[in-house]
């Protein structure tokens, strides 16, 4: 009731200030494009980088990382739904070769070596890239295929700012912001708090079982906390110093399958997962010398149970893991301009990580504990011998429990051959390496400490062009990847009942990425922006003598695009964005009978605003309806989709 009646009130205030309001003092949101000029810098030489703006990463308080990567940039992100398993494959890549962090903190599982996208919230970051393909490698090691990098803002602010946030929509969901901003001088801090709860218990059509019945989805509620300090503070003979605390506490029930029989809600599995992520940094500048130094901790608990029921009310628990990981870390950068033309940089960092994973349900418990430490050294040189041309190389150096990997090296090279437009072409070329995760090395049963580290050869060639003006701009970029890996890991099922990872001889994946984007501005407050991403991905087993030579790889679709379409008139705005997902093979034989492929989708969102200006306060009305042509769609096999659902949006700030 009380959400209700904020919801009437701000509604009441809505509807009685549209003519009302002092235009000048309102904010302004402009569509999310991305600079081009006519050269390059040379932080940027030969780099291969999708941005996430602020706008698009605050566009909405329900929305993860994972769907904003996945309407914004070339990643494609495999869910199967809301607070559900999200992870990321960029360039026909596993979802273990693509390397996420926060603000320096590598949250990749040192257990399964990929990211649960859904539990980052997009609220608290407030920028972020996508490295893509050889660019990564100065970013992280074992990037495959790419790397996304998240950060939020540690500059100190001034003032009192509040940002209270609510979100309401289909399916008893509910999520609620908070951001609390406190700065004097040169200190200040945050303060954001996130909590998200939902009974996500949409109808769908159940296609695996006679008769097409309609059903709900059924034990898959959650109720998320996220709390995220931060304290900064600027001194000019200091530098820059800055804390930032990240804690959260999640229950996730798991859905069930279309293909479950069982009617009882007995039967069922979820997962509580309890994280602490922590990281100092200090950075300052001294002319062309710019220093950095982060060190942290992380703590993640993680437990997973299935319980299933034995008739007469009783249930007994099938699966009952649990699993503790410590992980310390320290880095320290450097990087220095000498004149216009020729930057270096260098990179050290340290990891250690502990984990301890156990199922007790079992009647032989089963699990393992083990360690591991890694050390990696970078080094970069960036070069502009003439105003047309860049050059830059990069060397990497890794080690894992005292054993040194092959060098890591890296080539990038930028040409401007029409500056007027801004015309580039942009070529690189890296090798890089993967390590087998600590599942893929001791998990019981199936784990297989003879696995070979992945090593893979990425290369690239794009060309990208700008033209902008006051009235209009237009812009594009295509790129063409190949990539060649060799002991790719690959888990497959026993004869025995369990699964075990082996090395794959070869894989090769290639394909071309196009964006386009454009934004026109008319008389009478009007403009129109327009942006449109093209996927193409081929990634196949290129080992000849295998059985399953050509097939694609599961769940990594040949074709997909997005288009987003932003129509604005003075502080009104109307979004509509599109989304095409291509078929996706789910097993590694690359059969075509039923339920060896997730057929295609289009997704259509649809969403109207208003901002509002009331004297010190804003307001941010946003309406918004998913799935606007009400799809029947599984993005994973036999994991139901919700059909048309609705969200109704609030935002106040106070202070900006």
């Amino acid at each position: 009731m009380k959400r209700l009646f904020v919801i009437s009130l701000v509604v009441s205030l809505f509807c009685t200030v549209l003519r009302a309001e002092n235009a000048d003092s309102l904010r302004t949101v402009n569509v999310e494009r991305v600079e081009v000029s006519g050269f390059r810098s040379l932080r940027d030489i030969g780099t291969q980088k999708s941005p996430l703006s602020q706008e698009v990463l605050g566009r909405n308080i329900a929305t993860s990382i994972g769907d904003i990567l996945s309407q914004n940039s070339p990643v494609f992100v495999k869910s199967s739904g809301r607070a559900t398993l999200s992870t990321a494959s960029l360039r026909g890549t596993a979802p273990s070769h693509t390397a996420v962090s926060w603000n320096g903190v590598e949250l990749g599982s040192p257990m399964l070596g990929m990211v649960d996208l859904s539990m980052i919230p997009s609220f608290f970051v407030d920028g972020g890239e996508v490295y893509l393909g050889a660019t990564s490698v100065g970013v992280t090691g074992g990037g495959l295929g790419g790397a996304v990098v998240l950060t939020t803002d540690s500059k100190p602010r001034q003032g009192v700012q509040v940002q209270y946030t609510q979100n309401i929509a289909s399916y008893r969901t509910f999520d609620e912001y908070l951001r609390v901003s406190v700065g004097r001088n040169n200190l200040s801090s945050t303060t954001r708090l996130l909590c998200s709860s939902s009974a996500n218990d949409f109808p769908y059509i159940n296609r695996n079982k006679v008769g097409h019945p309609t059903e709900r989805n059924r034990s898959c509620d959650y109720n998320d906390l996220h709390l995220l300090e931060e304290l900064s503070w600027q001194s000019p003979g200091a530098g820059l110093w800055s804390l930032k605390v990240w804690y959260t506490d999640s229950h996730r029930g798991v859905p069930k399958l279309t293909v479950d029989y069982r009617d009882d809600d007995l039967t069922k599995a979820w997962q509580d997962e309890r994280s602490l992520r922590s990281v100092g940094e200090w950075s300052h500048h001294f002319g062309g010398l710019r220093l950095r130094a982060r060190a942290g901790y992380n703590q993640n608990g993680l437990n997973y149970v299935y319980q299933f029921s034995k008739g007469g009310g009783e249930v007994q628990r099938g699966v009952d893991a649990t699993s503790l990981t410590h992980h310390l870390f320290a880095t320290a950068d450097a990087e220095w301009s000498i004149g216009n033309n020729l930057m270096l940089a260098a990179n050290v960092g340290a990891n250690r990580y502990d984990v301890d994973s156990h199922d007790v349900a079992p009647l032989v418990p089963t699990g393992y504990t083990a360690s591991r430490n890694e050390l990696s050294a970078t080094t970069s040189a960036r070069w502009k011998p003439t105003k047309w041309l860049g050059v830059a190389a990069n060397l990497r150096e890794e080690w894992r429990d005292g054993v040194a990997s092959p060098l890591i090296p890296a080539l990038f090279v930028d040409v401007s051959l029409w500056p007027e437009i801004g015309l580039i072409v942009s070529s690189s070329v890296a090798r890089n390496y993967h390590h087998p995760t600590l599942n893929d090395l001791y998990y019981v049963p199936g784990g297989n400490p003879n696995l070979q580290p992945e090593q893979g050869i990425t290369y690239d060639l794009g060309a990208e062009f700008g033209i902008d003006n006051e009235q209009f701009s237009i812009g594009g970029k295509a790129t063409y990847f190949r990539s060649d890996v060799s002991n790719w890991i690959l888990w497959n099922p026993t004869i025995k009942g369990f699964w075990t990872p082996e090395n794959l001889a070869r894989v090769e994946s290639r394909g071309v990425e196009a964006r386009l984007w454009a934004t026109a501005k008319f008389g009478g407050g009007w403009s129109v922006s327009e942006s449109a991403l093209w996927t193409l991905t081929s990634s196949t087993d290129a080992t000849p003598e295998s059985a399953n030579f050509g097939n694609q790889l599961p769940y990594i679709p040949r074709h997909s695009l997005s288009a987003t379409t932003k129509v604005e008139w003075h502080k009104w705005s109307l979004t509509h964005q599109w989304r095409y997902v291509g078929r996706r093979q789910t097993n590694y034989s690359g059969s075509t009978m039923r339920g060896g492929y997730v057929e295609a989708y289009h997704l259509h969102t649809l969403s109207l605003e208003r901002q509002i200006a009331l004297r010190e306060v804003d307001f941010r009305v946003r309406l918004e309806v998913d799935n606007l042509l009400n799809a029947e769609y599984q993005s994973v096999l036999s994991h139901p989709m919700p059909p048309r659902n609705y969200a109704l949006c609030i935002e106040v700030l106070f202070g900006h």
